[in-house]
């Protein structure tokens, strides 16, 4: 498992082991988590609000697409 820590709101977690699209887990502080495709950034499970949390968690995955998509591959050969 690799933790990537972000916003204080909000940290990025990618585990090995894992089965279906390349995807990250988002946990933010408040305890809600969401799964997100890396590459469509397409939220498969979970919720959270307000839209502004989900927004800047969605935009660090796309900024940092190649970096979570290489690790994800990396502990999910």
């Amino acid at each position: 498992m690799t933790t990537y820590d972000s916003i204080d709101d909000w940290r990025i977690r990618i585990n090995g082991h894992e089965h279906g699209v390349p995807h990250v887990h988002v946990e933010f502080r408040d305890g809600s988590r969401i799964s997100v495709a890396i590459a469509t950034r397409q939220v498969l499970v979970g919720g959270v609000t307000p839209a502004k949390r989900l927004k800047e968690a969605l935009a660090d995955i796309e900024a940092n697409e190649a970096k979570y998509l290489g690790e994800y591959r990396r502990l999910n050969p």
